[in-house]
């Protein structure tokens, strides 16, 4: 189990691990409703999600494209002591799943929380392995209740996570 470490330490290895989950979001939601475009869109939630992480950075580093691509973000947590990552946020799927039946698009709502929990999966397994976060971890609500505080939502983080 410990070889699974590597994906919660090293953010390269992290982001291909979502990758290769969006590419498995990919062919199961081109399973489910036979739509290339919400297979695509499948597979860039998997992936673009984490522009949150990113968005942190690059206003931690005062807006320096340069740098937020290269401070990993466990560094700018650390010293900011907040963490905040809005779309890493389970209280998003139902409300989501919610909206999509309200419209009429259940597919794209489904589409949207599978991708999303998908990836909340292994985000979580990862860092309440790897890292003593809480189970509770992406929850908004929780880490609104914490004033997101990242030693006391981190414990486990030594400034070395993506």
């Amino acid at each position: 189990m410990r070889k699974l470490e590597i994906f919660a330490d090293n953010l390269f290895a992290h982001e291909v691990l979502h990758f290769l989950s969006g590419i498995a979001m990919f062919f199961l939601i081109y399973q489910l409703f036979g739509k290339f475009s919400l297979a695509v869109l499948a597979f860039l939630i998997s992936v673009l999600i984490d522009i949150d992480h990113y968005l942190e950075s690059l206003i931690f580093s005062g807006f320096n494209f340069k740098r937020i691509f290269t401070l990993d973000p466990g560094n700018y947590w650390e010293k900011t002591g907040k963490i905040t990552i809005l779309l890493h946020s389970w209280e998003i799927l139902p409300l989501t799943l919610f909206l999509g039946w309200i419209f009429g698009q259940q597919p794209l709502a489904l589409t949207v929380v599978l991708s999303l929990f998908i990836h909340y999966v292994i985000d979580t397994v990862l860092y309440v392995s790897y890292k003593k976060m809480s189970i509770f971890h992406y929850f908004f609500i929780f880490r609104l209740y914490h004033k997101f505080d990242y030693k006391i939502l981190c414990p486990g983080d030594k400034g070395d996570t993506g």
